[in-house]
């Protein structure tokens, strides 16, 4: 039974490495976009909406702390609050939908720079 199983682990094993690569980012635009306009009378609304706010803020935070790595001041205006950065972003998707395919951090980045640049 062991000697049967072997060519198929070798064969599973195989195809694995020669598997797509994955894309640049954890979230593409148009999942970002998705989850951040999820209607409030969806059951997964509460969810959803600490999704898309938990990770805008945590790609403005990344951001942020790669500029202040490179001795750079944050282009985000201090008083801006999470909210407002909720908004920006999908503002931006929502006018760009094309892009949307990209990277959602990117994009998150793209929107952020646009309405607050340096």
């Amino acid at each position: 039974m062991i000697k049967k199983t072997v060519p198929y682990l070798a064969m599973i094993a195989a195809v694995g490495l020669f598997s797509s690569p994955a894309s640049a980012g954890f979230y593409s635009g148009n999942e970002l976009y998705k989850v951040c306009k999820t209607e409030r009378d969806d059951p997964d609304y509460f969810e959803k909406t600490y999704e898309c706010v938990g990770y805008i803020a945590g790609a403005v935070d990344a951001f942020n702390t790669t500029r202040e790595a490179n001795k750079l001041k944050s282009c985000i205006p201090g008083n801006v609050t999470i909210s407002q950065l909720k908004n920006v972003t999908i503002d931006f998707l929502q006018a760009n939908p094309v892009d949307r395919k990209n990277s959602a951090s990117a994009l998150v980045f793209t929107a952020t720079r646009k309405a607050w640049p340096c």
